[in-house]
């Protein structure tokens, strides 16, 4: 009996890295990135708040943490350092419509004094559904704008579906939309040029 429950102590956290592990993708490329884009010329990118652009805002999802926050810590383990602000600049709100075509002028007050290189990241959908197990589905989209030129420089989206079955899986419910969100996440950046030295 010990050596069973021994097991099972050492199989969760497998299943459980499986999981995680099941959506990661490896290095792709973007839906965009610009042909002049060079990795050294980014002193610093700064993060603004995340974006809800679901349709259905039900599930509860903390975005500054489980977004922005996780997605600054992508970025710097890519070499880039990174600040996250609030200061939206003279841009008053942020919304799905006005990050896919933004003008030129728009993008050059967006953020803080200071700040050049802006990023934004938005969480598209989201949905986790029960059976016998469970499963979380997200999309992330993120863009990297140059405020000197009012560009973007890197536009990208992310998907991620995980999920994990029988009891196990119907117990971790509760976690497949934060695991789907970071997995999602990870895809996405996963296209963002690593910053060369």
């Amino acid at each position: 009996m010990a050596k069973e429950r021994g097991s099972l102590s050492v199989s969760l956290p497998m299943l459980l890295m499986g999981l995680v592990l099941s959506g990661c993708a490896s290095a792709k490329s973007p839906i965009y990135l610009n042909p002049g884009f060079k990795s050294l010329a980014i002193e610093e990118i700064t993060v603004l708040p995340a974006v809800d652009a679901r349709l259905d805002k039900t599930q509860n999802v903390d975005l500054q943490k489980q977004i922005r926050q996780t997605g600054a810590n992508f970025l710097e383990r890519k070499g880039y350092q990174v600040s996250q602000q609030d200061d939206l600049g003279g841009a008053t709100e942020l919304t799905e419509e006005i990050l896919k075509a933004p003008d030129p002028e728009w993008v050059k007050h967006l953020g803080p004094p200071g700040a050049r290189w802006v990023m934004v990241l938005t969480l598209d959908d989201l949905t986790t559904k029960l059976t016998f197990g469970s499963t979380g589905s997200a999309e992330l989209s993120g863009v990297l704008y140059d405020r000197t030129g009012g560009s973007i420089v890197w536009r990208d989206k992310g998907i991620a579906q995980v999920g994990q079955a029988g009891l196990i899986g119907m117990a971790l419910k509760g976690t497949m939309g934060g695991e789907a969100v970071r997995t999602a996440l990870f895809n996405l950046l996963a296209s963002f040029p690593k910053r060369s030295k």
